[in-house]
């Protein structure tokens, strides 16, 4: 089994590694009671990377363009332009294997809908994505949504360089 120890070790190693996050934030620690679970995205992508289903919310650009131009390969992608009823529409996509939030997002900002999130998965009402990627051209909100969870935190116009991506041709 995974001790403390060895979150402890992998933390201290992840913060030399640039770009990776291995080490879960507290409030994840303390959603999944202690229980530690490991993805180490500086080795690229997973196996199953191209066939990811995404679900961004993203009020202004269009995040399959983006992925487009950055030569992404998923299997799904949906947008909503608003956070409106975030966790029901979360609920009816399925399995979501990254989820894309933009900060800046009305009617209520990406951070409270990481919240709501977080607080469906403690319910038990859904699972968590296997990614939750901040977006947002301020880098401190992006900091606030990595704090309250999020996976990695991006300029939104680089969403395309997560190093988690399957690529066309590789």
């Amino acid at each position: 089994t995974f001790s403390r120890a060895m979150a402890t070790s992998l933390c201290v190693l992840s913060s030399l590694l640039p770009r990776a996050r291995v080490c879960p934030s507290r409030r994840t620690r303390a959603m999944t009671r202690g229980r530690v679970s490991v993805s180490v995205s500086a080795a690229g992508p997973s196996y199953d990377a191209s066939s990811y289903r995404v679900l961004s919310f993203e009020d202004s650009y269009d995040i399959a363009e983006m992925l487009k131009t950055a030569e992404v390969r998923m299997g799904h992608h949906e947008q909503r332009w608003s956070s409106e009823n975030a966790v029901e529409v979360m609920r009816g996509f399925g399995r979501i294997d990254v989820l894309l939030l933009d900060f800046y997002l009305p009617p209520v900002t990406g951070l409270a809908v990481l919240q709501q999130v977080n607080e469906a998965v403690l319910a038990g009402l859904l699972e968590r994505p296997k990614f939750v990627l901040g977006m947002s051209s301020v880098s401190s909100c992006n900091n606030r949504l990595i704090a309250a969870g999020a996976d990695k935190g991006f300029v939104k116009w680089d969403i395309g360089d997560w190093e988690g991506w399957a690529r066309e041709g590789r």
